[in-house]
């Protein structure tokens, strides 16, 4: 199957979205008869009008969207139209809607993404006060591409039921196929185990990770871990992604910042690996999460996730499975019950981190993403 692989940044490079189009593109290239032509580098080309929107929006106090502006995407539509001229592809496959909602062509169009658009109104910041004009087009945009493609695939059953609901989609026409984690060294079962065996029973281990402490439920994890610590449990919280915290934070004795590592070199993979596979727990209670790739990637080592039941968290996290999650306004006593309990219970601690791995090698990973995404497609033909 030739499938042409649409992507709006320059290349399809590691750096983007978190890494996600490059792993997609790997996950379903890896796909045996599978072929990818990679359409990528699309110039955002403005109009006069479409820069008033601007002014107007940017003076009135409002956000605009200039990429899913209709002259923007219809340019998108035209400069893939024209590349993929003479490909012979027998697929178009975007990462998301905008490059492809315009686009008219032979072949059936699929796109995969973790959110629509509707969704995403008010729930993140960048997506709170927009301008009227800008949600007005973005729900067109979003309507035109699940309209005019043959299978709207999403990373969760959040982003699924979206498409259904805000947009008709029919539901014979939805898929869900949960991301996977972003990571190139897989561990084995015995590796798994053995880290989790070497976990320090003495002291509880609590991660967070994650660039937006606010979003991303930091002060619920700080006050919960300072709660376990006052009612007797040795418990340290380890962050990574935050090279500054607010002072109570940073100042606590039981934090341990280590700030952020980059995993593009040995050194700092190696780093991330030994501090992510000595916690027990990674603890993010997000306000707000599309998806959440951080929870594929601590299945993959085998540590369970606590989180929020908000977006796309409740497709990666099944509760007593691999990890748990509670309403966004659920008490620190709560998560702090949740961690004791299952901390001190030695076997149940061992059986739900085992279980966690379980989740990431038959579930969780690309390597079966790519192959579910791959199926669908070839439905299509």
């Amino acid at each position: 199957m030739k499938i042409a692989y649409i992507s709006r940044f320059e290349s399809i490079d590691i750096k983007n979205w978190s890494g996600s189009e490059f792993y997609i593109a790997k996950a379903i290239s890896n796909v045996a008869g599978n072929q990818l032509e990679h359409i990528a580098g699309l110039e955002e080309r403005l109009d006069l009008f479409t820069r008033l929107k601007y002014q107007v929006s940017i003076k009135s106090g409002k956000k605009y969207q200039l990429n899913r502006a209709p002259f923007v995407v219809k340019q998108y539509a035209q400069q893939v139209s024209q590349k993929l001229q003479g490909l012979n592809a027998d697929i178009v496959f975007s990462p998301g809607t905008m490059p492809i909602a315009h686009l008219d062509c032979k072949q059936p169009k699929v796109f995969y993404t973790d959110a629509t658009f509707a969704a995403m109104i008010d729930y993140y910041d960048w997506y709170k006060n927009l301008s009227k004009i800008t949600i007005k087009e973005g729900l067109r945009l979003d309507q035109k591409a699940v309209d005019t493609s043959s299978l709207a695939i999403f990373s969760s059953d959040w982003a699924a039921q979206s498409a259904i609901k805000d947009y008709g989609t029919p539901p014979n026409k939805v898929r869900v196929v949960p991301m996977g984690a972003n990571i190139d060294h897989e561990l084995t079962f015995d590796e798994v185990k053995s880290a989790i065996n070497n976990r320090d029973s003495s002291v509880c281990r609590i991660l967070f990770i994650g660039v937006d402490w606010e979003r991303k439920g930091g002060d619920t994890v700080f006050r919960t871990v300072k709660e376990l610590n006052q009612g007797g449990l040795n418990t340290e919280l380890h962050i990574l992604g935050l090279d500054s915290l607010p002072n109570e934070v940073a100042q606590a004795p039981f934090v341990v910042n280590h700030g952020f590592i980059s995993k593009a070199t040995p050194q700092g993979l190696e780093l991330f690996e030994k501090t992510i596979q000595n916690c027990h727990f990674l603890f993010m209670p997000s306000q707000a999460e599309a998806y959440g790739l951080v929870f594929c990637e601590a299945a993959a080592y085998g540590i369970p996730s606590i989180s929020s039941k908000t977006g796309g968290i409740t497709t990666i996290i099944k509760d007593n499975v691999n990890g748990i999650t509670f309403a966004p306004e659920s008490p620190v006593s709560l998560f702090a019950d949740y961690i004791s309990n299952t901390f001190t219970n030695t076997k149940r601690y061992s059986d739900l981190a085992l279980s966690a791995y379980n989740e990431y090698k038959t579930r969780l990973n690309w390597g079966v993403a790519g192959k579910q995404i791959s199926d669908y497609m070839k439905e299509l033909l």
